[in-house]
């Protein structure tokens, strides 16, 4: 049990990310997170307008994690093992937080997040950016970069959703092979 005392925004999250792990997003309530954290549902508002505004917060950190692992990722790679790092980091981030994979992948959840896909947008524009494939970039350019970004999601959700019925490793050659004629479109507009 927290004491109010003891709250803070940091044990906020870091307990609404356990009771998403644990019982899904969808069955996330102020109420709920108030139990856990042994305060009153009230206090919670003192780190989060609503629960849409603490679902934000959760998605903002875990993009935070991801553009860490990435930039630790990436050190010394660029071109299209760049972008293949970013794809398979991504990936690996989202199978090791699955139950909050949906906050990044679907596109109904990040319209309700704002803050979270302003991140996520963030974080794809640094990638595009650093690897030059903004600069100039009409609008083959921009498809290619759209369907890498396509594939990426599509990908993950096809394998979290139980779609790929196939051993682990067939499914990874399949990623490594649908992310590859994705990057290779890149490097055809580039």
């Amino acid at each position: 049990m927290v004491k109010r005392r003891t709250l803070t925004q940091e044990k906020v999250i870091e307990h609404a990310n356990r009771l998403i792990a644990v019982h899904g997003l969808d069955h996330l309530t102020i109420r709920e997170l108030a139990t856990d954290l042994g305060v009153r549902p009230q206090s919670i508002y003192n780190y989060a307008r609503s629960l849409n505004d603490l679902l934000d917060q959760v998605g903002v950190r875990f993009v935070h994690e991801l553009a860490q692992q990435l930039l630790h990722e990436l050190a010394g790679v660029s071109g299209d093992a760049a972008l293949m790092v970013f794809a398979q980091v991504f990936r690996q981030a989202c199978q090791h937080q699955v139950h909050l994979a949906p906050i990044l992948l679907t596109p109904n959840q990040l319209a309700e997040l704002p803050q979270t896909h302003a991140e996520l947008v963030a974080l794809y524009r640094e990638m595009f950016t650093s690897l030059h494939l903004l600069e100039h970039a009409g609008t083959a350019q921009m498809a290619a970069i759209t369907l890498y970004r396509s594939a990426l999601f599509g990908f993950i959700m096809q394998e979290l959703g139980g779609f790929l019925r196939l051993p682990p490793e067939q499914v990874d050659e399949r990623f490594t092979q649908t992310m590859a004629l994705a990057i290779r479109q890149l490097s055809v507009r580039g």
